[in-house]
């Protein structure tokens, strides 16, 4: 599995015109390999958009770049609607939870997406702790990573904001001390985003 994870900035007047946009991404349900993107904007920023994208495998990706993205896109106009972009591609190495994290697109309010880099001597350590990872409220998540240079992303769906704000005061500190990420990482950025229903695609 592939997660496809892409910021966008956007200027507060064109917010209506980058979301409508944004529902036009329903044909990507036709492509070969697809199994669903979610998105919205991020609480931390009110001007990112965050959207996690999950395909198949690394083959069906490159071959909707290749022949299908670019259509979408040019018919939504939506390169016109933000200032700056960032796109980053992860292997999925395990779910967080028993159930595979697309089966809850459509139903959760909120995604957290952390997206950190690890020492190499850290990063067996920092995976394990992610395996035993649960909340009350999480949905379902997944864990993937760059291995050529360990930067990792983790990606949950919650079911209310309450459930996501216990876990972020009661447990996320211990589980980060756990896992070392707080001396170990060079970089650790935090993205929570309010799921928009029209943004489903599934």
């Amino acid at each position: 599995m592939l997660m496809k994870w892409i910021k966008c900035q956007v200027n507060e007047e064109n917010k209506r015109s980058f979301s409508k946009a944004q529902e036009g991404w329903v044909e990507l349900r036709h492509c070969a390999g697809f199994m669903g993107q979610i998105g919205g904007w991020n609480r931390y920023e009110p001007f990112e958009a965050g959207i996690l994208s999950v395909w198949k495998n690394l083959h069906a990706y490159q071959s909707f770049m290749q022949h299908q993205h670019d259509a979408i896109f040019g018919k939504s106009d939506q390169g016109s609607t933000y200032t700056n972009i960032s796109v980053d591609i992860f292997e999925s190495i395990f779910n967080i939870g028993t159930t595979d994290i697309t089966a809850f697109f459509g139903k959760g309010k909120l995604l957290r997406v952390a997206d950190c880099s690890v020492e190499k001597d850290k990063r067996a350590r920092f995976e394990q702790v992610l395996k035993e990872v649960g909340s009350k409220g999480m949905l379902s998540g997944a864990f993937g990573s760059k291995r050529q240079n360990g930067r990792y992303l983790v990606a949950s769906i919650w079911d209310s904001e309450f459930s996501h704000q216990r876990y972020a005061d009661k447990e996320l500190p211990a589980l980060i001390n756990e896992s070392g990420v707080n001396v170990s990482t060079h970089r650790l950025t935090g993205s929570l985003i309010e799921l928009h229903p029209k943004w489903v695609v599934i």
